[in-house]
């Protein structure tokens, strides 16, 4: 299909696939996989606490052609909390209250994302939109998904497998299958671009160490 942002896109993702030489294989499956995308119309479009309280300076804040990207589709989409099946154990309440995610590409049907409607089907991958709030802890947490995202705005700390980096802006992070992975925010919001380029219906868990 034609449309302007997955024709953007499929250029990002194709420029990460360049740029940075260990993208190049997750890049070509994304690429491959927007260009066979069906253009959906989600019926509702909801929002959480955090997307009032800190989307609007968070966006503000993007630059460059992935903040193109971002502020092109964030007035689109819907936002929603993962992780229902935690509700009631206090860090994950915690985390859930300063945190959203929007689908933008992927599954149709997936209960496991509260049923909301992506902007666009797709079978092959799911990718999207995470807004983390100041102080909010994402613990370690593992999925079959070969992840990629990209720090758009908001220095945070980020785990990859047993290493810890402070990374911002421009960071782009590839997590291979069953890399356990999680982030911790200072003061500041953090605003990321997503895509699991395999396996897009695979469920997150938690690790409790």
């Amino acid at each position: 299909m034609s449309d302007p942002f997955i024709d953007a896109f499929r250029s990002f993702a194709g420029s990460e696939g360049a740029r940075v030489p260990e993208l190049e294989q997750p890049m070509a499956l994304l690429t491959g996989a927007l260009g066979r995308v069906t253009r959906l119309d989600p019926a509702e479009r909801p929002v959480v606490p955090v997307v009032g309280d800190h989307l609007a300076d968070a966006l503000e804040a993007t630059e460059g052609s992935l903040g193109d990207l971002l502020r092109a589709v964030v007035p689109d989409v819907g936002w929603v909390q993962p992780y229902p099946e935690h509700v009631g154990e206090p860090d994950m309440d915690a985390f859930r209250a300063g945190f959203g995610y929007a689908p933008v590409v992927g599954p149709l049907e997936n209960s496991y994302r509260s049923g909301e409607s992506p902007l666009y089907g797709s079978e092959e991958v799911f990718a999207g939109v995470v807004l983390h709030g100041p102080n909010v802890v994402y613990p370690s947490h593992v999925h079959r998904a070969v992840e990629v995202y990209w720090v758009a705005a908001g220095t945070a700390d980020w785990q990859k497998g047993d290493v810890w980096s402070s990374r911002g802006p421009g960071a782009a992070f590839l997590h291979e299958t069953g890399v356990r992975h999680a982030a911790v925010t200072g003061d500041e919001a953090t605003l990321l671009l997503f895509a699991w380029v395999t396996d897009p219906t695979s469920i997150p868990v938690i690790v409790r160490l």
